[in-house]
């Protein structure tokens, strides 16, 4: 396999605050990172809500033009130095396509341009993607959705909290996610807990957001929704792409079915996964657990094997690889694959059994694949006023927890001090005789009922240690009125057994011998989750809470269960 790369051979020159005109007359920005020598060079561009100067942004572009690349970082409209007003996700498509004919006009330009970023940096790449520009060559989206409702801001019909939260103070002003100070204004538990959350922007930032109460009044998946969604224009996405996903990411699932779906018409489509999250990796230790030399990836050098090889016709070997590339938790290795879910998945329900008091680590909860017989069903009452906390997972921001000095970040962290609450069901295999891999997604069935009208129910992998350590894989989450549809709302009949899908996080993780699976079942993951103040009443106006009572059952009737994505090896 060649690994001929592009070298950092370059001095970089910057031309600054270049004004680009769009069709509707509105002027962005644009910082361009050039190498200082005169010439034509591939471009590569970036379009940010976050500042084109901040310095994390700076030192990537100059990266790529000390390589031999034209860097175009792009101030998105309303944002910083370029004009108009900011609305997420409206413009990010027309104004993309825009810029890229700007760029085919530069002088430095040499026909060919790639797209890069993360996050909102990816997001504005599929945007722009069915726009069908005839400049655009190759993208590189990373840890991003294409479908804004049920992959971001409402997974599983619950408001993902910390990112919608975060979303509405962050674009509405300059205040930086990590800046020092910052979670004296936001990201603290009385930010969090407010209500309703429909105020959050004037409690916060002291005015309405016009776009985060469209946020708030279209509660289903509506046309406005279906305008943003990305997704369901793949078919117009006529160029390779390379995404780059994560393990503790929220939107994995996302990437590995644009991929799927992308891969089935086009042979240019990859995808890699590695243990880490939302943001940047910084070694190969994360939460409670260190991943090994194996795991510390440079985001750069990944990209530059994609560009070189699309940008500047380089012989990388990239494309001679198999499309997929997943880092394996637990045996810490990197393994291509060539197909998601892995054609060789054997799914494989394990199921819930207790003698009705799986409450808590201490309870009598087990998990097995054998189906279950006569069992008497567990109860718990979910509070609202006092919800289970987030604690690390497949989280995009930081939390906090009454115990906790500090921020906890997203990632594999102990669950311990959450399996001690009664209103955590906890359902553990016993010890396995063998290793076993699970690579795949997971959904967990539940069938359970509530004394509430509406409700929520929360479900999560954890592979506990020989030592007892039990470290999150995999989360997920229903909201009751949307136990069947995102598109419209059906309320529970208090006390009347229901089936709830719930779909998880995918994973990829090696359960060594001595080790064992563990289910929790609860109705809260707050703050990454609202709570669901089980009113039945609409959640961004209502402040009333009131208990309910759960009852989860597991016998030939009912028999909850996690299918399990088991890899024979």
């Amino acid at each position: 396999m060649s690994e001929t790369l592009s070298q950092p051979t370059h001095d970089v020159r910057l031309l600054y605050d270049l004004k680009a005109r769009m069709r509707d007359d509105i002027k962005l920005s644009n910082d361009v990172f050039l190498p200082r020598q005169p010439g034509r060079y591939p471009t590569i561009l970036l379009r940010t809500p976050y500042e084109t100067l901040h310095e994390p942004h700076i030192d990537w572009a100059v990266w790529w033009a000390k390589r031999g690349y034209a860097v175009v970082l792009q101030d998105c409209g309303g944002r910083f130095e370029s004009e108009g007003t900011f609305y997420p996700y409206r413009d990010d498509g027309p104004d993309g396509h825009d810029t890229l004919e700007w760029i085919s006009t530069q002088a430095w330009y040499d026909g060919k341009i790639g797209t890069s970023g993360r996050s909102y940096g990816g997001l504005f790449q599929w945007q722009l993607a069915p726009h069908g520009s005839p400049y655009l060559t190759a993208m590189a989206p990373q840890v991003i959705m294409g479908d804004y409702f049920g992959d971001c801001h409402r997974i599983g019909g619950a408001v993902q909290w910390t990112l919608t939260g975060f979303a509405t103070v962050i674009f509405s002003t300059s205040v930086s996610l990590m800046q020092r100070g910052a979670t004296h204004i936001f990201g603290n538990s009385t930010y969090y807990r407010h209500l309703p959350l429909i105020d959050i922007d004037v409690q916060t930032i002291g005015r309405k957001v016009p776009w985060y109460r469209d946020w708030c009044t279209h509660t289903v998946y509506d046309d406005y929704w279906k305008a943003l969604d990305t997704e369901a224009r793949l078919q117009d996405v006529r160029v390779p792409v390379v995404q780059q996903a994560a393990w503790y990411d929220p939107y994995t699932a996302s990437m590995l079915r644009t991929w799927s779906k992308l891969h089935q018409h086009r042979s240019d489509q990859k995808i890699y996964v590695i243990p880490w999250t939302h943001h940047l990796p910084e070694g190969s230790k994360l939460g409670d657990l260190d991943f090994g030399p194996a795991a510390v990836v440079d985001l750069k050098h990944e990209d530059l094997r994609w560009f070189d090889y699309w940008l500047k016709d380089v012989e990388t070997g990239i494309m001679a690889e198999p499309p997929v590339k997943l880092f394996v938790m637990g045996e810490n290795v990197w393994r291509y694959e060539d197909a998601w879910p892995l054609a060789r998945t054997r799914f494989t329900p394990y199921y819930l059994h207790s003698q009705g008091s799986a409450n808590s680590l201490y309870g009598s909860g087990s998990l097995t694949p054998e189906p279950p017989g006569t069992e008497r069903p567990d109860t718990y009452d979910y509070d609202p006023d006092a919800p289970v906390p987030t604690l690390g997972g497949n989280n995009s921001t930081w939390t906090w927890m009454k115990f906790a000095a500090e921020p906890i970040y997203p990632g594999p962290i102990d669950q311990r001090p959450l399996e001690r609450r009664d209103d955590v069901l906890v359902y553990s295999s016993p010890p396995l005789d063998a290793d076993l891999e699970v690579t795949g997604p997971l959904e967990m069935v539940l069938y359970a009922s509530s004394s509430a009208r509406d409700t929520d129910f929360t479900a999560k992998l954890v592979d506990v240690y020989p030592d007892g350590r039990a470290i999150h894989l995999s989360e997920g989450i229903v909201r009751a009125r949307h136990r069947k549809s995102l598109e419209h709302v059906e309320f529970l009949e208090p006390g009347e057994v229901d089936e709830f899908r719930i779909q998880m996080a995918p994973t990829s993780n090696l359960f060594r011998a001595g080790h064992r699976l563990r289910v929790e079942i609860s109705s809260s993951n707050f703050p990454r989750f609202d709570r669901n103040l089980n009113t039945a009443e609409d959640m961004f106006t209502s402040t009333r809470m009131q208990v309910a009572h759960q009852t989860v059952l597991h016998d030939q009737r009912y028999p909850s269960h996690l299918v399990v994505p088991v890899i024979p090896r």
